[in-house]
Order: C-alpha cells, then structure tokens, then sequence
C-alpha cells in the first residue's frame, strides 16, 4: 500500500483537502467496483442519508431510486491510518476495536445527492458525551471508471483560502466550532470542562490558550450562535463552521427569528470550493471536524461508487 507524502498529510490537518489521484491501482479498484456490485445486486446495501428532525426526507432529498446506500467493507486502509497517526500527532488512530472506525461502500443512484455539513460536531452540541471516541479523518476512494464532469456527483469541499499555520480541528480534547480570520485563519475551540461548569472559547497562540468568549456559558440548544458569546470586536472575524443556514445536522423547524429554513441541499453561492471529480482510484482526505462538504447530484446515467471511512480518535472525555 503507497504512503502520502508529508505534505499532503500535513494540508488535511490544516483545514485543507488532500487528493491524490491514482492512489489505488487499477486492479484494486476493478476488484472491489465487482465486490460492490455484486452486493449491491444480492441486496445487502441499505438507505443511509444525513440524520434531521427538521427537514423530511423529501425535502432532503431522498427517494426510493435516488439515495446513498451503504455497505461495511474490510479495512484496506490501516497503513495509512496508521502513517496518519504519527504525522497528525493523533496516535489514538492507531487504536482498534469494536466500532472504532466506519468503512462502508457508498452507492449514489442518478439522481442521488447529500447536502453541505460537517461529518463530526462537538459533543456538547449534540446533547451528550456519549461515545469513547469521535470521526478524526475522513478518507474517501473512488471506483468510477473514466468518469467525467458531465456525469455529476462531484465531492464539493470548502477549505480554507488559506491553509491554518496551526492544527485544526481538534486542541488538548475540545473540538473546533470556528474561525478567527484577522491576520490569519485561525481555529477557534470549545471548552466546555471549565472550572465555572460552563463553557468558552479560545484560540491558541503559541501553546498558550486565548479566550475569546465574554464569559463562561451554557451551550445552548440548536440552532447555535456562537458569536453572540464574543466581544464586539470579534464578531466581525469569526465564521461559524456549522450554522442552521448551512448544515442540516445543526438546524432547527424555524430560525432565531421564526422564519422558516429554506431547502438545506440547495447550493450556497460561495467563492472558495474545490471540486474532487469521483474518478477511479481517487483518495481523499480531511478532518472531520473542520472542512464542511457536499456531493453534488449525480447527473448521468450510471451509479456513482466510492468506499468511504471515518478514523476515530479519543473524545478524551466521558461522563
């Protein structure tokens, strides 16, 4: 199995896309192309789509031909988790387990598409620590033979215009929820085991942490608006990475002021995204926390198929 270059691991960790074509070999890739098909065909595939209490699936997107559709596959990744590990300083990856990592085949229908949203929120923004470890990595392998752009389904991302000089997505176990765009795109965390009960928000400015927020808060429900807990002259420079306006997985039947949220799959006019075509042998990598990604609809005639994971690190903390 090919290693990634330091560089191409170091850009996931900073808020950007890794992607790297012609990773797999083609036999590889003809291999499990059949191995999906043939399941796909025996009927093992099911439904799968985003979770969201606000929307119905209709206005989602689903149908009953024109859905995403999963599969568990055998880990074909571990040297690269494991490369990932040491050159993201996140050796947690390393760890193996029950339900420790998500692999699956991914099945796209014509017709199929998902929405903008993040594959991994803080845990005190879903209601709960619950689970021993959260997604760290998303990773993506392509098996569409000679796709082309005519035929859709393009994995739409939105990096940073400028790559972070920092880690991001995830610092001493309090994940990421923003930017701070002054000099430079800076993440900003969420502490919510501070020694008030309640919780702030900081950056890091070498090795020692900022706070931002006013005062200590209580996360509210969702849909969360974290700049109003920031002083004036923050809010201007400081970006959401999930919002009712743009993650479906963060939305509410109405927003702050009542009004009724607009279809979530619609396209945002937005200047900076990088278009990855689904072309055979494809791999794409980003943190789940940070990098906020879409699948455009699948145009042409024939499925779109991809193996698809999520790395999980340590959530750190338990209650």
């Amino acid at each position: 199995m090919p290693h990634c270059a330091h560089d191409i691991c170091l850009n996931s960790a900073r808020g950007g896309v890794a992607v790297i074509p012609n990773f797999i070999p083609k036999d590889l890739v003809k291999a499990m192309r059949t191995d999906a098909r043939n399941l796909f065909e025996a009927g093992y595939f099911q439904p799968d789509g985003l979770t969201n209490t606000a929307l119905s699936k209709k206005e989602q997107g689903f149908s009953g031909k024109a859905d995403r559709q999963t599969l568990e596959f055998r880990n074909i990744m571990h040297k690269i988790k494991d490369q990932l590990a040491s050159e993201l300083k996140r050796p947690s990856l390393k760890s193996e387990g029950e339900r420790r990592h998500e692999i699956t085949y991914n099945w796209y229908e014509p017709g199929a598409k998902l929405g903008r949203h993040l594959d991994e929120h803080h845990e005190e923004t879903k209601g709960g620590w619950l689970l021993e470890s959260r997604r760290s990595v998303t990773w993506l392998v392509y098996l569409n033979d000679r796709w082309n752009d005519e035929e859709g389904g393009a994995l739409r991302c939105f990096p940073q215009t400028k790559i972070s000089s920092q880690q991001v997505g995830c610092h001493e176990g309090n994940l990421q929820v923003g930017w701070l765009r002054i000099d430079s795109n800076i993440p900003v965390f969420l502490d919510c085991f501070r020694s008030s009960g309640q919780s702030a928000l900081y950056t890091v400015n070498d090795n020692t942490r900022q706070v931002l927020s006013l005062k200590d808060f209580d996360v509210p429900s969702q849909p969360i608006e974290f700049s109003r807990f920031l002083p004036t002259e923050f809010r201007e420079s400081f970006e959401q990475i999930s919002t009712a306006r743009l993650d479906p997985r963060f939305a509410a039947v109405n927003d702050s002021k009542g009004k009724e949220q607009g279809s979530l799959l619609v396209e945002r006019d937005e200047v900076n995204f990088l278009d990855v075509i689904p072309e055979a042998g494809t791999l794409v990598l980003f943190d789940s926390v940070s990098l906020p990604h879409l699948v455009r609809e699948v145009t042409g005639r024939r499925q779109r198929i991809a193996a698809t994971g999520w790395w999980h690190e340590d959530s750190t903390f338990l209650i």
